[in-house]
C-alpha cells in the first residue's frame, strides 16, 4: 500500500496552530517574490507576520514554495482563506495590495497574482478595484493584452528583475537611496487611514448637519402648527361669543314676548290699541299716540254722517285712555 506523502506546505499546515495565518503568509510571500523591487521593510513585515503565527522558522520554506509557484499549494492556501468571512478576505487583499505596491510600482506578475487571488477567495473584481484605489490612491488598470509583443517583453523584464533576496541590500548600495526615497507601505497605510478618518469625519459632519436641519424643520413645523391652532382657537372663541350674543338676544326677545303675553289684560289691550310691542319705550308710546290721535281725531270727520263721527270719537277716546295708562306705568 502506497504511503501518502504531503507537500512541504501541507505538512506545515498540519503542524500549524493557525492555518489561516500560515496560508496568508504563503500568499503574501508569493506577492513578495514577484515584486519589481523587494524592500527591506517588506521582509521585516513578513518576518513579523511569521512570528505572530509562530512560523518564523518556516519563512524560508514558504519563500521557496512561493518562488516555485506551486499552484497546488497556492490553491490550498486560498481555499483556507475562503473558509473565513468576507471581512477577513478584504483585510488580506488590502495587505497584499499594500505589499505589492510598496515600491511604488505594481509588477505585471503581481497584477495577475492579485486578480488570481481575488478570484480564488471569491472576491468580485469591482471590490478588488475599490480596495486598490483605497490603498494606493490610484485606479487599478486593466491587465495588458497577451496577444501583443509588449506583454511578453514586460514578462521577460520582470523575470530578469526578480531574483532571490535572502538578505537585505547593503546600506552603501546604489539601490538604498532609491528605496529610501519612496514611501513605504506603512506610510501609505497611515495616509490611507488618515483619508478614511477624514472621510468619516466629513460623513459625520454631514449627518450632524442633516440631523440639525431635520430638527429645525420639525421645530418650524411645530411652530406653524401652534400658530394655526391659535388662530383656530381665536376663530372658535369669536364664533362662540357671537352665538352667545345671539342666544342672549333671543332670550331677551322671548322674555319680552312672554312678559307681554303675561301682562294684565288692560296693558295688552292698550299696546294693541297704540299698535306697539311689549317693550315699547315712552318715546315710542308718545310717537304712536300723536300719530294715531291725528289720524282718528273727530274734527277730521266733520260734515260726515253722525254714525261715522260717533265711531271716530270712540276710537279717539280709546287711544287717549291707552296712552294715559301706558304713560303711568312706563
Amino acid at each position: 500500500m502506497a504511503v501518502a506523502r504531503f507537500s512541504p506546505f501541507e505538512a506545515l499546515l498540519l503542524k500549524s496552530q493557525n492555518q489561516r495565518q500560515s496560508a496568508e503568509l504563503l500568499l503574501l510571500a508569493w506577492v513578495f517574490v514577484n515584486k519589481h523591487e523587494a524592500l527591506d521593510e517588506d521582509r521585516r513585515y513578513l518576518e513579523m507576520l511569521g512570528k505572530r503565527c509562530h512560523r518564523e522558522r518556516d519563512l524560508v520554506t514558504l519563500m521557496e514554495i512561493a518562488r516555485r509557484t506551486d499552484l497546488g499549494d497556492i490553491q490550498l492556501a486560498a481555499e483556507v482563506l475562503a473558509r473565513d468571512s468576507a471581512e477577513t478576505a478584504s483585510l488580506f487583499l488590502r495587505q497584499a495590495i499594500a505589499l505589492a505596491t510598496s515600491d511604488g510600482e505594481l509588477s505585471l506578475r503581481n497584477h495577475h497574482i492579485l486578480r488570481f487571488l481575488a478570484d480564488l477567495i471569491r472576491v468580485m473584481p469591482e471590490d478588488l478595484s475599490r480596495w486598490f484605489l483605497e490603498v494606493t490612491g490610484r485606479q487599478l488598470q486593466a491587465p495588458p493584452d497577451p496577444s501583443r509583443r509588449s506583454y511578453w517583453a514586460s514578462i521577460e523584464e520582470d523575470a530578469e528583475t526578480i531574483e532571490p533576496q535572502e538578505e537585505a541590500p547593503a546600506p552603501d548600495s546604489q539601490e538604498a537611496p532609491r528605496s529610501a526615497s519612496r514611501p513605504g507601505w506603512r506610510q501609505r497605510a497611515r495616509e490611507m487611514a488618515d483619508r478614511q478618518w477624514q472621510q468619516r469625519q466629513q460623513r459625520q459632519r454631514r449627518r450632524d448637519q442633516e440631523r440639525q436641519q431635520a430638527q429645525q424643520e420639525r421645530l418650524d413645523a411645530e411652530m406653524r402648527e401652534k400658530e394655526r391652532q391659535a388662530r383656530a382657537d381665536q376663530e372658535r372663541a369669536k364664533e362662540q361669543a357671537r352665538q352667545r350674543r345671539e342666544e342672549q338676544r333671543r332670550r331677551q326677545d322671548q322674555a319680552h314676548a312672554e312678559a307681554a303675553f303675561h301682562a294684565p289684560y288692560r296693558f295688552r289691550m292698550a299696546l294693541i290699541e297704540l299698535e306697539l310691542e311689549a317693550n315699547a319705550s315712552p318715546v315710542e308710546i308718545k310717537r304712536a299716540y300723536r300719530r294715531l290721535a291725528q289720524r282718528h281725531h273727530p274734527d277730521r270727520f266733520h260734515g260726515q254722517s253722525e254714525w261715522r263721527l260717533k265711531l271716530a270719537s270712540q276710537r279717539f277716546q280709546r287711544i287717549q285712555n291707552a296712552y294715559e295708562l301706558l304713560m303711568q306705568h312706563a
